[in-house]
């Protein structure tokens, strides 16, 4: 980008509005295909949710805003980002904004001090921009991974390359081998979760070095394959994700059968895409401008690509706004959406709360409260079935924080987590005399990365000494201040029940309801259970056991029941289903008033 305005501003033929129309053309056309095949094959293919999504992120995209929608939903190395079909176009959607920025910035440096102080500028903003993604990958690493002020400085990194001294002959094979050398050192040492910080230094350094080498003549740059990978490398960036969205939907994401074909059909698709797409806007790039004064023509070319955005922006948006289209399945896949909505029905304004207002009140509209329920996101999704069951005329406390258990000395598996906040602000307080009941609820035994996922990490047993200590400590502080009730775990089911069972339905409407094994069940949760119940005897905490409620023939825990689905994902409650606990938290009121 630095070369290309160097070039024109010296021969007095850079312009703005060519400069934008040329990114347009190498970006918009390749990405508008792949869009709209994506949003063609999800109105065959997707379910209501996952086309909602689709919709949003497709709008996004063209919109070039999507890093931002990433950066505000979640991680990009949470388990959920492996099934977002354009979660790699964060990437362009930096680029883009840098783009909008990069030439009026250079512009203004060159008429201020030429040349010299360009290169001095560049380097200046540079090292800001890298020290600002050293200290928010600390703090933040979702926003420093998506966002462009973190990640300036990974690009400006390349003009600073161009505007610098031609690299000596003699040392070009040097920083070329130095160059190859720190990239492959980044593929194999990069942390994920101390990303980009520090560590894109590598990858960033290293192609610097390779491009300042500029060995045109080089077995390693220079062959046929490195340039046919580099001629189709735009292409076959954004064709290989979806790719890999599908391998994560069978779960074979790390099956070689799947990542060989993967790998081929990306080149396969790419090449096709460079070819009959990209070339043409390609071609239209390398031919500068000759003009400063925009064209008729290149006016026209603007509109074009205006309206291409827009559609399908505005395609996308009626997506999501139309919430994923249900009306093109069956009244039974219908009702599921219902059960397959994120949050629970107090979940706005209560949830992740802001930590300088006070936690929320539901129920009646007046009276006395009478319980103050704290937890994380299970308890979001349980926390109407405790209000459903209140005495009448009665209030609860309800506070919540996504990825939280509420433990004193707690961790998170969320970097960008303000838990501790949380507990200071919402869980010591209740460690105070009171009167009023405490119910804690939590995703327990998927807590923190160990227990995320249905594997050994539950028996792991450093994870649970930690967890005991954390249970024991919180327990005994909270029933010495009054009394408390700790709900056990609900079932984790390895797959989410409602998508699970939508699809099923599609296939066969008279598809039998979903269910586990209760010795499954049982057998997951024993050892963070028995530590529960030791906390029950040491401190004199209240357990409340789901498992009878959802378990109730002692041989299955039920998934679904009447194809609705229990469980909106694979383990949080849907609103549907939380019902059947309503009879568990209503002895807890019945104990409260000596009934």
């Amino acid at each position: 980008m630095t070369g290309i305005f160097v070039k024109r501003f010296d021969r007095g033929t850079f312009s703005i509005s060519g400069f934008y129309l040329d990114r347009a053309r190498r970006i918009i056309p390749p990405l508008a295909v792949l869009v709209a095949v994506l949003l063609v094959a999800g109105t065959i293919c997707l379910l209501p949710q996952e086309f909602l999504v689709l919709g949003k992120h497709s709008a996004g995209s063209v919109l070039f805003v999507s890093n931002i929608l990433f950066w505000k939903e979640a991680g990009y190395f949470t388990p959920s980002a492996k099934l977002d079909w354009l979660l790699h176009t964060w990437s362009l959607s930096v680029e883009w904004q840098f783009y909008i920025i990069y030439p009026l910035l250079l512009l203004l440096l060159s008429a201020i001090g030429g040349r010299r102080l360009l290169s001095v500028a560049l380097a200046f903003i540079a090292v800001i921009s890298f020290a600002f993604s050293i200290f928010l990958t600390a703090h933040s690493p979702t926003a420093a991974f998506y966002l462009l002020p973190s990640r300036a400085w990974e690009m400006i990194v390349g003009g600073m390359v161009l505007l610098a001294p031609a690299m000596p002959v003699g040392a070009t094979r040097v920083s070329q081998l130095m160059g190859v050398a720190a990239i492959l050192a980044s593929i194999v040492f990069a942390d994920p979760a101390q990303w980009p910080g520090v560590g894109a230094l590598a990858p960033v350094v290293g192609a610097a070095l390779v491009i300042a080498a500029n060995r045109t003549v080089s077995r390693i740059t220079g062959n046929s394959i490195a340039s046919w990978v580099g001629l189709n490398s735009y292409s076959i960036y954004l064709w290989h994700w979806p790719l890999a969205v599908i391998a994560a939907r069978y779960g074979l994401t790390g099956d070689w059968r799947a990542i060989v074909p993967g790998i081929i059909g990306a080149l396969i698709i790419g090449h096709l895409s460079w070819r009959f797409v990209e070339r043409g806007g390609r071609r239209a790039v390398v031919q500068p401008h000759i003009h400063t004064v925009t064209t008729g023509l290149e006016w026209r070319r603007h509109i074009v690509f205006a309206s291409v955005v827009g559609a399908l922006a505005m395609s996308g948006a009626i997506i999501w706004k139309a919430r994923g289209l249900p009306g093109r399945f069956s009244p039974q896949v219908q009702a599921l959406e219902a059960d397959n909505e994120p949050g629970g029905a107090y979940n706005k304004g209560c949830f992740d709360p802001s930590f300088d207002k006070a936690p929320c009140i539901i129920g009646a509209s007046s009276g006395r409260i009478v319980a103050q329920v704290i937890g994380d996101s299970h308890a979001d999704a349980d926390v109407s079935a405790l209000v459903a069951a209140l005495p009448p005329h009665s209030r609860l406390i309800w506070s919540g924080y996504h990825a939280c258990p509420p433990l004193l000395d707690g961790v998170t598996a969320d970097p960008d987590s303000r838990c501790d906040s949380f507990i200071r602000h919402d869980l010591l307080p209740l460690m105070r005399p009171r009167t009023v009941p405490v119910i804690l609820i939590s995703h327990w035994n998927g807590s923190t990365q160990a227990g995320d996922v249905l594997t050994d990490g539950y028996n792991d047993l450093s994870w649970l000494a930690q967890f005991r200590a954390r249970a024991i400590k919180t327990s005994c502080a909270l029933a010495k201040a009054g009394p408390t009730y700790v709900m056990l775990s609900t079932p984790d089911f390895p797959f989410p029940v409602a998508s699970t069972l939508q699809q099923r339905l599609i296939a066969d409407p008279r598809a039998a309801d979903i269910n586990i094994p209760l010795a499954d069940h049982r057998r997951r949760l024993a050892a963070v259970n028995a530590i529960w119940n030791e906390a029950a005897r040491e401190c004199g905490i209240i357990l409340l056991d789901p498992t009878p409620y959802i378990c109730p023939d002692g041989k299955h825990c039920m998934g679904s029941i009447g194809h609705r689905a229990i469980f909106r994902d694979a383990h949080h409650m849907s609103e549907f289903g939380n019902k059947l606990l309503i009879p568990m938290f209503k002895k807890i009121f019945l104990k409260e008033s000596g009934t």
